[in-house]
């Protein structure tokens, strides 16, 4: 999953297990959101559950 820093503008990517990470937090709690840090500035982007459901692979996995 491309990424976006919300602060120093740097583009970055999820790895799987980052991803597997979110959904189980959405699946425990669907209010939650996903805190993605970037590997520039450390600074954690915040990720709602809506950003994965417009992705149709992960929206396959959040259903699962």
């Amino acid at each position: 999953m491309q990424l976006k820093c919300s602060f120093c503008s740097m583009p970055f990517a999820l790895n799987n297990e980052q991803v597997a990470d979110a959904i189980e937090i959405f699946k425990k709690d669907s209010h939650a959101h996903y805190d993605a840090h970037c590997p520039k500035c450390r600074r954690s982007t915040k990720l709602a559950k809506k950003a994965f459901e417009l992705n149709p692979t992960y929206k396959k996995m959040l259903e699962a």
